[in-house]
């Protein structure tokens, strides 16, 4: 079955480089890794393929299970229609001090997410696609400031409103949750031990004080002011 010419032109659409987020993808913070977050890519596809749309997980196996570490591998299909996409992910579960079983759990649920979004990428750029291009020209691109125009609709700058079901309450800037994600990749990228500690009890300590599932990374739900509170409130003794 083929898509509609509302959701073509959705998908044709260049990516909105304010939806993106970065973090170092190395020790000397020489490389910059751009990432669209779980919870947008599903909320792309909820508003894409007008909820239209199924995710299954077909395979989840354990991998590495040590005192630190869990790690398990997923195979995601999604379907649209008759058109079924597939996408492989990793998830880790760390922390010396954290129970067992959510260390599981957090590593499972996060390979899914991973593959998911693997498998939606093939849709195209909303979806991150663009942002394997290795000249990077999505970052040269102005997407249209109403994404449900048809291609017949002249453009107007109407900012468009969030469902009401993905307000987030007491937001965080842009520019202030970057510089709270890069200070907490300092600790997690870390080849000193003790701060590598400091970070595992961190992601620990979030997981008791964020009201979000265990299975997915602390850093990606980090969007609200009382989240940095929280996070401040740890490393203040650990700042120089």
């Amino acid at each position: 079955m083929p898509f509609t010419e509302e959701v073509t032109n959705k998908l044709n659409q260049p990516i909105d480089k304010e939806k993106t987020s970065w973090r170092w993808a190395n020790r000397d913070k020489t490389f910059k890794l751009y990432y669209l977050e779980s919870w947008h890519v599903i909320r792309e596809a909820n508003r894409v393929f007008n909820y239209d749309w199924t995710s299954e997980t077909i395979q989840l196996d354990l991998v590495n299970a040590d005192k630190f570490c869990v790690t398990y591998i997923a195979k995601v299909r999604v379907t649209v229609g008759t058109i079924v996409k597939e996408g492989i992910g990793a998830g880790h579960g760390r922390g010396e001090n954290v129970p067992i079983g959510d260390k599981h759990e957090s590593a499972a649920k996060e390979a899914e997410s991973d593959a998911r979004k693997r498998a939606l990428m093939q849709f195209g750029d909303q979806f991150g696609l663009s942002l394997y291009d290795k000249e990077k020209n999505w970052q040269k691109t102005t997407p249209p400031v109403n994404n449900d125009l048809d291609s017949n609709t002249t453009p107007t700058k109407t900012k468009q409103q969030p469902l009401n079901s993905d307000v987030i309450p007491e937001a965080l800037s842009k520019s202030e949750r970057m510089a709270l994600l890069n200070e907490i990749s300092e600790y997690a990228t870390s080849e000193d031990e003790g701060k590598i500690k400091i970070f595992n009890n961190l992601e620990n300590y979030c997981l008791k004080n964020f009201p979000f599932p265990v299975g997915e990374k602390f850093s990606d739900h980090i969007q609200e002011k009382r989240h940095a509170v929280i996070i401040n409130d740890y490393l203040r003794p650990y700042r120089k």
